[in-house]
């Protein structure tokens, strides 16, 4: 168990959970919030490819970083940090304060689950990204003593 959390694979896979419990909000804005909000034809067009950028984004992050890039890493991060953690976090704070009434239960238990997804993920992510770094200068300095 702990691998899952100090891997690099592991640091994916929990990344790659955080994207579909994700997936599976954007679905449930789409049923109750957007139809509550009234949008026009083009806003809702506007939000799909808003929606597709974004999650093509993520996915190019995924793929970078299982090929050990940091830049893809430092993505996947990003994404984990702020859409699930501070949407997550301003959902239960400002938009719809648990026990959320939107889509009940599902709504409920996605905005929880992207809570928690976003945190071990992007906790996973931090440790790969920055705990690697921090252990090359560390080895790097003791090459030099």
């Amino acid at each position: 168990m702990k691998n899952i959390f100090t891997s690099l694979n592991g640091a994916i896979t929990l990344s790659v959970i955080s994207l579909m419990v994700f997936l599976g909000r954007t679905f449930l804005d789409f049923y109750f919030v957007y139809e509550e909000m009234a949008l026009s034809v083009s806003m809702v067009g506007l939000t799909i490819l808003a929606n597709l950028a974004l999650f093509g984004g993520w996915i190019w992050a995924l793929l970078s970083a299982v090929q050990g890039s940091r830049r893809g890493l430092g993505a996947a991060f990003g994404f984990n940090l702020f859409f699930l953690l501070i949407i997550a976090v301003g959902t239960l704070v400002s938009y719809c304060p648990s026990p959320c009434r939107t889509g009940w239960p599902v709504g409920e238990i996605l905005i929880w689950a992207s809570l928690v997804a976003g945190l071990l993920a992007a906790g996973t992510m931090g440790i790969q990204l920055f705990g690697s770094a921090a252990r090359k200068s560390v080895s790097a300095s003791k090459a030099k003593a």
